[in-house]
Order: C-alpha cells, then structure tokens, then sequence
C-alpha cells in the first residue's frame, strides 16, 4: 500500500512579539452548557438536554466542524433527558471520547473567541442558570457575533442570551425574532418553575427581541432570522444544526473554497505553542495541549518531567518573553505527526523541541515535547527573515 507522506521545512523565523489571528475559526463551533445540577437552591435534580447536545452535535461532526463545549465553572456537567432506545444517544452515551468532552469542559477563560465561527446554547432545565449572566460567556458570544459568526439556541438554552449586547449596551438581536421554550408549556405552578430567575418569553423581549413560539408542541419549530437560529424545543434540533451549517457555508468560505490540509493544520497548532508562550497566551497553550501533556528532558543525566499544566501556569497573561521560534520540520502519518521547533532566546539558549501530535475529533494536539538546549553562539544569531 501506498503511504503518503508529508516532509516540509518551513523556515519561518517569528519574531514572537506581534499576534497572529486565527485563520481556523469556519470549523470550530463552541457548545455552552451548564454545571447547574438542582434547580435554584432546591433538592430537585436538574440537568442538560443529552439530545439537545448529541443531536446539533452530530450534525456539526458530520459537516466537518470541530466542537469544543464550554461550561461557568469548567469541568463536569450533570446530563439527563436521556433516551436510550433512540440509537444516536445511545450511540454518543457510550462513545468514551465524546463523554469525557463532558466531563472535561472548558471555562470560558479557557478558549479563544476569535477560533469559532458559530456558539450553540444547548437547553435543558440548568440551562436556565448561571450562563446567562455570566459575563465571560456573553463576551464570547458577542465576540462571535460581530466577527460574522452565528448565534444559536435550543429550547431552554436561549436563557443564555436573555442579557446578549453589543459593546455599546444594545441588544445583539434588537427587532429579531427568537423562539426558545414558551411559558405557555411550562408548569408554572410547580416548585422547579418557581425557581427560574426569569421567563425566557419576557426576557427576550426586554432585551429587545421578539420572542415567537408555535403553539403545538413538538412540532420542529425553529426561527432564521439574520445570523442567529434559534428552536423551540428537541424537536427541532437537527434543523437548527442544519440551519447553523447552511449558514457557515455562506458566511465563512475561504478564498479558494478548499478546507485546510493536516499540515497546515499542524503548524497552526505549533504556532499557538510558540506564539502562545512567547506572547502571555495561556489560552493557546490549552488550546494546542492534550490535558495530559508532559515534557520531557534531561539534566544531570536524570529524565526531568514536567506537566503541561505547570509549564502553562508560568505563562502569564499579556507578559511577553524575547523568543524567536522557527517551525523546522513536520512528517505526518495519518493521525499521527511528529514536529521539530527551534527556539532561540537572544543572549541566553537555543533549545530544540520535539513534538509528538495526534489528530483526534477533528484537532491536531500536542501530546509530548522532549527538548534539548545549548548556549547560543555566533552563528545562532545570523537570523534571516523570509
């Protein structure tokens, strides 16, 4: 059998002291869920939708779209309204990967808003707390949004966006219709209801929007008004995913219209290890490491380990380092790639890293650095810029 390789030098000495945009945000779409595990102060469990998150997600996949979820606090989410007789929940409940998504969501300080083209609110009765006015959570959004991105809600999930403005203090979605789940079926009269800190109905409609529903339940209802699509409730999850999808297409082609090949892919992740570090971006870092990152070297003729989470914690945010890194080489094997970076601190070490990475969900992750380091000499610093 034929094996294709991919072997290339780039020779791409940065000066790592400017910012180099996302170029990958048209296949990236952010999830946010809730940690919200009662309702209010209550003893009665509350969760988010499992199909309202399995569904849009499995359409998101399927077109191609990498999807990262977010939650307030980070970490686990209570999930619930589960079907296990419906073949793709049953599917997703025990995909390992997709679950430990769940388990390990990120905070929203954890991500970078410019890398989505789209934000999709997943519902559920915890939907209903602690996103909403979660200042973090509405600055991604809206940085999604005035950035052409998409906005999009299900059932409960639209209390998200129930505060959503612009930097200016007006409504994002001012005289756009959006639909959500109605008063008119909830159980108004039952303890859980009395513990929403507002109605979805007349929260967007303070907000400035008009909140539109169907009367039967159940029945796919969604709205597409501008860039934001919106549905009533599961029934119409497949359709607001599809929606978000035509949408993108429209929005977010590139010149070509190709879709970016594993090698470029590679080196944006590299760049977000080198630029991430060299510019007080802890984020990126995140964003290019496996959780379970480690790095690996050798001094005094002893292994030293380091965890990936301790070298991002001495990354601090906006503190920039003198630090010149050039991408020597990159050989791909299917979801398997290995890198070689050159790192230069004028006056001080040149260090050589060796990445391993591997392409899962999507995404290309860093998983191990091993790297070496000698003083810098003469020669070391004849640096042409190409």
């Amino acid at each position: 059998m034929h094996t294709k390789k991919l072997y290339t030098r780039f020779v791409l000495f940065i000066v790592l002291i400017g910012f180099y945009g996302s170029s990958f945000a048209q296949k990236k779409i952010l999830f946010v869920t809730s940690n919200q595990h009662f309702y209010g102060n209550t003893t009665i469990s509350t969760s988010n939708h499992f199909e309202e998150i399995v569904v849009p997600y499995d359409v998101f996949r399927k077109a191609g779209y990498q999807v990262d979820f977010i939650s307030p606090k980070g970490g686990a989410i209570p999930i619930g309204y589960i079907t296990t007789s419906d073949s793709l929940q049953k599917q997703y409940l025990y995909d390992a990967w997709f679950m430990d998504q769940l388990e390990h969501t990120r905070k929203p300080n954890e991500v970078v808003a410019d890398d989505y083209a789209a934000i999709f609110y997943s519902g559920g009765g915890a939907a209903m707390f602690g996103i909403a006015e979660n200042l973090a959570i509405q600055k991604i959004a809206r940085t999604v949004y005035t950035k052409n991105g998409i906005v999009s809600t299900i059932c409960h999930g639209t209390a998200g966006i129930a505060y959503l403005k612009d930097e200016k203090g007006k409504s994002l979605y001012a005289g756009k219709k959006i639909t959500g789940y109605p008063d008119q079926f909830e159980s108004r009269e039952r303890e859980y209801y009395k513990t929403f800190p507002f109605s979805i109905d007349e929260a967007i409609q303070k907000n400035d929007g008009q909140f539109v529903y169907s009367k039967e339940a159940g029945d796919g209802f969604f709205v597409v008004d501008g860039r934001f699509v919106t549905g009533q409730d599961p029934s119409s999850a497949t359709k607001v995913a599809d929606a978000v999808v035509q949408l993108l297409k429209t929005h977010f082609k590139t010149s070509d219209g190709t879709v970016k090949n594993d090698l470029e892919l590679v080196r944006e992740t590299l760049l977000d290890y080198i630029e991430g570090t060299a510019n007080g971006q802890p984020e990126r870092l995140r964003k290019a490491f496996h959780r379970d990152f480690n790095l690996y070297t050798v001094a005094k003729d002893s292994l030293w380990i380091r965890s990936g989470e301790v070298y991002i914690s001495n990354v601090k945010v906006g503190e920039k380092v003198n630090r010149i890194g050039e991408i020597v080489s990159v050989d791909i094997e299917k979801d398997v790639a290995v890198a070689k970076v050159s790192i230069i601190v004028p006056g001080f070490r040149r260090f050589t890293d060796y990445f391993l990475l591997v392409k899962y969900g999507g995404a290309w992750k860093i998983v191990q650095k091993s790297y070496s380091w000698r003083d810098l000499g003469e020669e070391d610093l004849r640096i042409k810029k190409i």
